[in-house]
């Protein structure tokens, strides 16, 4: 990824950190103020406020917590929004087995690290994810050498990602807005946005459009509105 390897020589690798719990955002924040390495680009304590956060912040690594990542749909979609973004996802406890292990690196996870690691490994593994795959010393016998090189498929299958696209027409038909109204405010055709919406239904194996944004409320992808954003700490 020459276009981060830039941004790191010249400020730093910028770090965005989504987790529920404030209090572990504010130690993550801590941690990365702390490295001559890395910059903070913000944090985030829902998927839609993270989705939010890296289309503006621009960060090189997201540090992903288990309670905002509530499955690995949110991955692509990240990566959708900028594709040279990479991902590490912090592990519960539960977590820590080579079926979920798989399913991550499958919906493109740069990097894997137990929660409750040490700072040095977290840190470890941000870098590490900027240029490779790294699976956390302590989880790599969980998986099997050819699987965390890409080489072997790994043992999860996931559903088909929604793209940031169809991730922008779930938001705006969770509003209330008509097929009509959507092609209006994304500056698209009406059969685009018909497109858009089988590919939702499809993807999330939903009904009907209504069935589509109950399944992505109860995914985390959506929050109610009027629901107060996350609070953000921007670089300066």
């Amino acid at each position: 990824m020459s276009t981060t390897s830039a941004v790191h020589g010249r400020s730093g690798i910028r770090v965005a950190v989504a987790d529920s719990l404030p209090l572990f955002r504010e130690g993550l924040f801590a941690l990365v103020r702390r490295s001559a390495t890395m910059r903070w680009a913000g944090h985030a304590g829902t998927a839609p406020d993270l989705l939010r956060l890296v289309e503006h912040a621009h960060p090189d690594v997201v540090l992903l917590g288990a309670g905002v990542n509530r499955q690995p749909q949110l991955i692509p979609l990240l990566t959708g929004v900028r594709n040279t973004v990479a991902v590490v996802v912090l592990l519960e406890p539960g977590q820590l087995n080579r079926a979920h292990l798989g399913e991550l690196l499958r919906a493109g996870a740069r990097g894997v690290v137990a929660r409750a690691a040490d700072p040095f490994r977290i840190t470890e593994a941000i870098a590490a994810a900027t240029r490779q795959i790294h699976v956390d010393g302590q989880l790599r016998g969980l998986l099997l050498p050819r699987e965390i090189a890409g080489e072997e498929p790994l043992p999860v299958p996931t559903r088909p990602a929604l793209s940031a696209r169809e991730y922008q027409v779930l938001q705006l038909i969770a509003e209330g807005l008509s097929t009509t109204q959507i092609a209006a405010s994304l500056l698209l055709s009406v059969e685009t946005i018909r497109t858009h919406v089988r590919g939702v239904l499809r993807k999330l194996a939903a009904r009907d459009r209504t069935h589509a944004v109950a399944l992505a409320f109860r995914a985390g992808l959506l929050v109610v509105p009027g629901q107060p954003d996350a609070e953000r700490r921007q670089a300066s």
